[in-house]
């Protein structure tokens, strides 16, 4: 007898849970987030955990049975936009967006809306890669959106109510600041980070009081002056520097640390205004939880001139290295290279390509690329292509398997030109 599954927006063995109005929620404490893999049944932050390791204890669909799954249900969204989000699945609710910034509450067993709250985004609000959420985020009984136009949004979960909303200070739709990030919940905090860096952006992280919204702390992926690695921009370049966040990051709770990889410098391809490495673009951060600090970062591609962002999403994962325990990260990169990193002080334990790179001739002793190729006056033929070896697509790492899963566009190559860029808001 064919066994059908609850699917369609998410695709799992959920528990038989009822569909009272009455018992929507149990409270989702920062501990239980933290405990969220020992809730397969759920799925409690964008990456599953706060590892991020998307890795799942649910046995029932199995290799011989996964060819009797069967539709139960469909929800039709009203958007044309693209989907591009992970919902959260709580005690049998599930919560995502309709993009641009619609969230939806919906009974996992039969995908009846139980709500739905519209923020309608400003009409400047221009994203260059489609007017896309990536999430939500909730803690306690309180839901977490980032907005195209620059809000950060609280929504009561049982009944969609607002509960506040806060414009992003700093941060300018008609500018190109915008948010299509999930946002993270690190014990008290909310942090969400910009996207713009194709407008000539100047890239922040930002931590929000989940009660109030006040914001806690800020830091900036593109250093002003003072401040560690502004040294790393020719002139004022540092102004319109990009760095944005596209995807969301990682916690460890033993390190207090969070991680957030950032996006290409600004302009894109031509690199000519911008002399020097161009931290922090494309390059992985860590920081303090409580403060915002900086401890470590590690930089996939200095003076990126192939868009070569560092969106991907930092897996963390505790392995035996050498012999010995050790807390790393793993990161398959847009630029074509697999990392392993040392997540507690950002040592370089390993880089191997896992596609075709041409840009670079393979990696020091450090980590950093041996620069082979960049963009020309007449275009050059460079692997990988833009869109990279991956992109914000979710990586998964099994601790059973001991395998990173990684989806990739594989060997695509594309034709990089230098051109002219002026700079215009």
């Amino acid at each position: 007898m064919k066994r059908g599954l609850v699917g369609v927006i998410f695709a799992a063995s959920i528990a038989a849970f009822s569909s009272s109005w009455t018992t929507v929620i149990a409270q989702v404490s920062f501990d239980r987030l933290l405990r969220a893999a020992q809730e397969p049944q759920n799925w409690l932050t964008y990456s599953g955990t706060v590892m991020s390791q998307r890795y799942s204890l649910l046995t029932q669909v199995t290799a011989a049975n996964v060819k009797n799954l069967e539709q139960q249900w469909i929800f039709q969204a009203q958007s044309l936009e693209k989907f591009e989000a992970t919902p959260l699945v709580v005690d049998g609710i599930i919560y995502t967006v309709q993009a641009p910034n619609d969230v939806v509450a919906l009974d996992a067993l039969t995908g009846r809306a139980f709500w739905i709250y519209s923020h309608v985004p400003s009409p400047q609000a221009r994203p260059c890669c489609g007017r896309v959420n990536r999430g939500l985020a909730i803690l306690g009984n309180t839901l977490f959106m980032a907005t195209l136009d620059d809000h950060l949004i609280a929504l009561d979960a049982r009944s969609g109510r607002l509960v506040w909303n806060v414009t992003i200070e700093g941060a300018r739709p008609e500018a190109g600041y915008a948010f299509t990030v999930a946002p993270l919940v690190v014990k008290d905090k909310v942090i969400v980070g910009v996207a713009g860096a194709e407008f000539g952006v100047r890239g922040f992280l930002a931590a929000f009081d989940a009660t109030t919204g006040r914001e806690a702390w800020r830091f900036n992926t593109v250093p002003g002056p003072g401040e560690p690695g502004n040294g790393t921009w020719a002139g004022d370049s540092w102004k319109h520097g990009g760095a944005s966040v596209w995807v969301t990051g990682s916690y460890d709770p033993d390190l207090n640390l969070t991680y957030w990889g950032l996006g290409n410098p600004g302009p894109d391809w031509n690199g000519d205004s911008r002399e020097g490495d161009n931290l922090y673009s494309d390059a992985v951060v860590a920081l303090d939880a409580d403060t915002g600090r900086l401890k470590w970062h590690f930089q996939f591609t200095p003076h990126d001139e192939m868009d070569y962002d560092s969106t991907q999403v930092p897996v963390l994962a505790d392995l035996e290295w050498q012999g010995l325990p050790r807390k790393v990260m793993l990161w398959a990169n847009r630029n074509g290279f697999l990392y392993v990193l040392d997540r507690t002080n950002g040592q370089f334990l390993l880089g191997k390509p896992f596609v075709k790179v041409t840009w670079a001739a393979g990696l020091d002793d450090n980590g950093r690329p041996i620069r082979a190729q960049s963009p020309t006056e007449d275009g050059v033929v460079i692997f990988p292509h833009a869109v990279g070896a991956t992109n914000w697509m979710s990586p998964s790492f099994s601790p059973r398997t001991g395998l990173f899963y990684i989806p990739s566009l594989m060997d695509s190559y594309a034709t990089f030109p230098k051109r002219a860029v002026d700079f215009v808001e």
